[in-house]
């Protein structure tokens, strides 16, 4: 038998789960030891002492730990949990089931350890191992919950084998789910949105209908059925009773405008008669398809009847409606034409947030013709607007702004003409500040202003995020403001005051895997090294913890009987284990840890090399998923739709690229590392030959994002790194020979002097882009933080070669150390005269007052960069020296 918890040994152990609780782990090591030294054989004890270890980052010596307690075959429910924590947080999950494998073989028959050891092999996907598990467990005592973890883990291995799954998986599923959903109870609806999936998955559509229909059914609520039944006639291609659908949901949500969309698609497919007659005595038949166009505006006309007109669903779909019959060319006469109906819209609904949003959906779908006349109705209307006073006044005249911007009007505006604009519209802002106004409508014209300004006027960004920040400063909350404001701020090369905006958005965790795209990809090529380290630091520690955490929630998902929970949460760790996020975390992590070394010696970077190798390990380059979210970049003006859409699919190619990079930055320095044999060096074809298929020619798909909107562009990494592949590449080479000549005696060709002409004359270009007539441009910044990164990769990876030599070539060790030394300096003098422009832009824009400190804190960030970049000059200098006495023959 197994054995339980036993008091007196949890008595014993209480000290030191006490002090794992309160994170002292050092504590527990001891109050381990000490009962060790009493019982040499507490399991338990050495367990608990193995996962303070762990979370001391001692795992290697945790495991052994580990690894003596398995020969010991422990059979007590303590030690086996304790063991399963220290493997869940090892990240080995795979090693759990081997516990209670262990286990079963002298308990056969303990319900606890059949439960744990479905649940290790939940955790590692043994779907066919966990399904047996769950037969022998409901055989074993006759409950019902474990028929159905069987029934979820057939379903699992028929998604995996698609062909099994229909000959054998499904059907037996659907069997199981049948013989025990009638004893349910708890789980009813639950069991009831499995058995449908199962019946989806066997294609049996129509006897789904049939279950959804059935009075006995009524597990789930009416909006959840419409949407299965709905779900089901569509696959099925029924469109008279999907319209027969649409309808009587809108008879029971006649606000929802998604309802009447559908209505229209059915409709419009089943279209036979396109006459309008009028009919005043007009029913609407909720069992029958409609199938005219004099049956599609009567139940318009008697919804919008019921509601008394004051529901916005039926108003925007008679928009529609109208709109599709034009496109049809077909004449309705019941109501009015698309503009006016815009216009009734907004003078009903204009003093609504969400008027505009409403809006964005009907006018996109509008002719060009039909644009320009709402182009001249709004404006004539905004007229009148002007003119009245009131907050509703002012929220609708905000609301009519928005619209013709979207509409492109502001876009072809000539700059005297826009300048009077953005001054209408901050002095509609200063006003919105000081009386009582919704905040949304404070924040639209700031929004409004600053929208404008990054399509048409990029020369007036200060005084966008100035009005942002009269704007946060009455009205601290408000996300899209902040998000702009940090584009406006990354645009201007100021990333001090980025992050300060972006830490107001209080984003945690799983927010900056989606979210860290609007601010993080810029922290690097604008120097914010030590921005970007801590956040990556902060990431790792997150994608570690969700490996773990997400797999417990699937694990719960079982045992509380929530199943449509299990496949959403393995869709979720999936993705966040593929995140292409992760990776350029993860490898920025590890490439920032030789820049922002805080002692540069080559000793610590040859064992910073070793711990990288094993970290690198964990890093996955391929078939990356994209979980941004890119809906934070409003698309303000309808022209730039195109451009957004092109925009998102070359950001996840620019990432890509971004990850390749790094990985042979670092790839490479791991060959030239591995010095025992020339075998791995021999790798180092194989490392660039991969950077040029991947990176190097596909530079050429990346667009010029020059004309682009500033809040749509993502980051410019990619572009500042393109002229310096060649060198990157060369310097791999170059130095892959040098180790072969310097430690191994190869008689191969090093060319150092390749390397350093072209660091200089790419420097000579950089130097002359950031100071150019005499001032220090921002906007060159990334070139000069990836001149700096690539000549420290240059110097890592010469040093490998300089760091072990043959004794005959110390000389050339020397010499090469003391050229690449004079290379430095240079960099670093180009820095000195860069720090020294900006102090004299930072000074020449110190003010006392308050509204120009927006000039201030930019230059003081633009400052701020340039000696961030030229520290790590510094540290690179230092590590040169660290080499000296190696290099030198010993007297």
């Amino acid at each position: 038998m197994a054995n339980k918890r036993d008091p007196q040994i949890e008595r014993k152990l209480r000290p030191l789960y006490d002090a794992l609780d309160n994170l002292n782990n050092k504590q527990a090591i001891q109050r381990a030891d000490k009962l060790l030294k009493k019982e040499k054989d507490f399991h338990c004890a050495r367990v608990l002492k193995a996962l303070a270890m762990v979370r001391l980052m001692k795992c290697e010596e945790a495991l052994a730990i580990l690894e003596h307690v398995k020969t010991h075959f422990p059979l007590d429910e303590s030690t086996l949990q304790a063991m399963s924590l220290c493997y869940k947080e090892l990240l080995l999950p795979e090693n759990i089931p081997e516990l209670y494998e262990t286990a079963l073989k002298y308990s056969e028959n303990s319900e606890d350890f059949l439960t744990q050891l479905f649940m290790g092999y939940v955790r590692i996907k043994e779907y066919k191992k966990q399904q047996q598990i769950a037969t022998k467990l409901h055989k074993l005592t006759s409950i019902t919950a474990y028929s159905y973890w069987n029934a979820v883990s057939l379903v699992f291995m028929g998604r995996d084998n698609p062909e099994l799954g229909k000959v054998m998986c499904f059907p037996l599923a659907l069997k199981i789910i049948e013989k025990s959903k009638e004893k349910s109870s708890e789980t009813a609806e639950e069991v009831f949105r499995l058995y449908l999936e199962v019946l989806e998955l066997m294609g049996q559509h129509e006897r789904a209908l049939e279950e959804l229909d059935n009075p006995k059914n009524i597990v789930i609520d009416d909006r959840e059925r419409l949407r299965f039944r709905l779900h089901f006639h569509k696959i099925l291609g029924n469109v008279e009773q999907t319209n027969i659908l649409y309808k009587q949901a809108i008879e029971a949500e006649a606000d929802c405008y998604e309802f009447y969309r559908g209505y229209f698609d059915t409709s419009f497919s089943l279209l036979t008669d396109t006459e309008n007659l009028h009919d005043p005595d007009f029913q609407v038949d909720l069992n029958k398809a409609d199938t005219s166009v004099h049956e599609m505006t009567g139940l318009l006309l008697k919804v919008s009847e019921d509601s008394g007109g004051n529901l916005r669903g039926p108003e925007l779909a008679k928009t529609e409606l109208v709109i599709r019959l034009k496109e049809r060319q077909i004449e309705l006469c019941s109501f009015a034409s698309p503009t006016l109906l815009v216009l009734e819209y907004v003078r009903k609904y204009g003093h609504k947030a969400c008027c505009y949003d409403d809006l964005k959906l009907i006018v996109d779908r509008m002719s060009d013709s039909e644009k320009s006349e709402l182009i001249g109705i709004v404006e004539e209307y905004r007229g009148t607007v002007k003119e009245s006073n009131g907050t509703k006044a002012m929220q609708r005249l905000a609301t009519l702004h928005l619209l013709l911007h979207h509409l492109g009007k502001y876009s072809d505006l000539e700059a005297d003409a826009l300048t009077y604009v953005l001054e209408e519209i901050k002095n509609f802002h200063q006003i919105t500040l000081e009386v009582d106004l919704d905040c949304s409508y404070v924040e639209t014209f700031a929004l409004l202003y600053s929208w404008i300004t990054c399509d048409s006027l990029k020369d007036k960004a200060v005084d966008a995020i100035k009005l942002l920040f009269s704007k946060l400063e009455s009205f601290p909350e408000g996300a899209a403001c902040r998000i702009i404001a940090i584009r406006l701020f990354i645009y201007l090369g100021a990333i001090v005051p980025a992050d300060e905006v972006y830490n107001g958005l209080d984003i945690k965790s799983i927010q900056n895997d989606s979210l860290a795209h609007i601010y993080y990809p810029n922290l690097i090529p604008l120097g914010g090294f030590s921005l970007a380290d801590r956040l990556s630091r902060q990431m790792e520690s997150f994608y570690r913890t969700n490996e773990r955490e997400v797999l417990e929630c699937v694990v719960k998902s079982y045992l509380c009987g929530k199943f449509h929970k299990v496949s959403e949460l393995f869709e979720l760790h999936e993705s966040l284990v593929y995140s292409i996020s992760k990776a350029v975390f993860l490898l920025d992590k590890l490439w920032l840890s030789f820049l922002l070394s805080s002692a540069p010696d080559w000793n610590q970077i040859e064992v910073l090399l070793t711990t990288v190798r094993e970290e690198m390990c964990a890093v996955r380059t391929d078939n990356l998923v994209d979980n941004r979210d890119y809906q934070v970049n409003d698309v303000c003006d309808s022209r730039h739709t195109e451009m957004a859409a092109l925009q998102k699919s070359c950001s996840y190619l620019h990432d890509t690229m971004y990850v390749k990079l790094r990985h042979f930055m670092i790839n490479s320095l791991l060959v030239l590392q591995d010095t025992v044999s020339t075998k791995s060096l021999d790798t180092m074809d194989e490392v660039v030959a991969s950077f040029i298929r991947d990176v190097v020619d596909r530079a050429a798909e990346l667009p010029n994002t020059e004309d682009y909107p500033i809040y749509l562009v993502m980051s410019q990494s990619m572009t500042a790194w393109t002229p310096f592949f060649d060198l990157l590449i060369t310097i791999a080479q170059e130095s892959r020979n040098y180790v072969l000549h310097s430690v191994h005696g190869v008689a191969v060709e090093f060319n150092l002097q390749r390397i350093t002409d072209k660091i200089a004359e790419l420097q000579e270009k950089v130097k002359g882009d950031l100071l150019a007539n005499e001032t220090l441009s921002s906007r060159h910044i990334p070139y000069l933080s990836c001149l700096m990164q690539t000549v420290g990769f240059g110097v890592l990876c010469v040093m490998c070669g300089a760091a072990t030599p043959q004794r005959k070539k110390r000389a050339l060790a020397e010499s090469t150390l003391s050229t690449l030394r004079e290379t430095v300096r240079s960099l670093r003098d180009l820095c000195e005269e860069c720090s020294l422009t900006a102090t004299g832009h930072r000074l020449a824009n110190l003010n006392i007052n308050k509204d120009d400190s927006i000039d201030s804190r930019i230059a003081f960030s633009i400052k701020w960069s340039i000696d961030e970049i030229a520290a790590v000059v510094s540290r690179i200098l230092t590590l040169i020296s660290s080499l000296n006495c190696r290099s030198k023959p010993k007297s």
